[in-house]
């Protein structure tokens, strides 16, 4: 349907990256250039705001959340070869980090066999035109989380990435994506650091919470034509 798409996903594949996957993602982005333009997040970002027509054309903005090492070796390079600037969402704690610690976060994510990009990758993806976004620090659920912890996780997070990258980190899109997981409190805390943020959940609207949070739509590349297609026909409303 006509109108502006943002969709989340994490990884290209939720193995071991193969040929087949960078085969599949890359079907992926053919599927969704079909009938779409691709748009980096800033530019979804600001119509969305603006409330701007979409004139009958339907626009797409692609996020990565965690920081997975492939978003370096494989996602980006295939965005490229099709014109297109990515968002990553990061923990900055997990940007070379040791192996216990990488057990550990594989765990909250439910995924066992991820490895982190460095820094000199993410460094390397903002100097090439993609975008870096904040995910909280150690990819803890919000809902958890006390007012100073809050605090601690959100500030370090933008601190950290701002020091490594030398730039301002306005775009924040909380972890686990679902309202259950980001309270009043914690969007209040957010909105002191970040200027858009991002669920990944809502996506029959462009809003929630009172028009404070822009919707995502999660999508994983390896997600069959059907179920891609199927999300891309909602016809979203403010």
């Amino acid at each position: 349907m006509p109108g502006i798409h943002i969709i989340n996903a994490h990884f290209a594949s939720p193995n071991e990256v193969s040929d087949f996957d960078r085969k599949t993602f890359e079907q992926f982005l053919k599927i969704i250039t079909k009938n779409a333009k691709i748009i980096s997040l800033e530019k979804a970002t600001q119509m969305i705001i603006d409330k701007q027509t979409s004139s009958g054309k339907v626009f797409v903005a692609l996020t990565f959340d965690d920081g997975f090492e492939e978003c370096h070796s494989v996602i980006a390079p295939l965005l490229e070869k099709y014109e297109c600037k990515g968002a990553f969402f990061i923990n900055a704690n997990f940007i070379d980090s040791t192996t216990e610690y990488q057990n550990e976060f594989n765990k909250r994510v439910k995924i066992f066999t991820k490895k982190p990009m460095s820094w000199e990758q993410v460094k390397d993806l903002h100097n090439r035109g993609h975008l870096i976004g904040s995910h909280n620090l150690d990819h803890l659920n919000m809902a958890d989380l006390n007012e100073d912890e809050l605090e601690f996780q959100l500030k370090e997070n933008k601190k950290i990435l701002e020091n490594r990258l030398d730039y301002n980190c306005n775009y924040f899109a909380w972890t686990y994506g679902q309202m259950q997981h980001f309270s009043e409190k914690a969007l209040q805390i957010t909105n002191q650091y970040h200027d858009f943020v991002y669920s990944g959940t809502n996506y029959k609207k462009y809003f929630s919470m009172n028009n404070k949070v822009i919707n995502r739509r999660q999508i994983e590349p390896f997600w069959s034509k059907k179920h891609i297609n199927y999300f891309l026909s909602i016809n979203k409303v403010y």
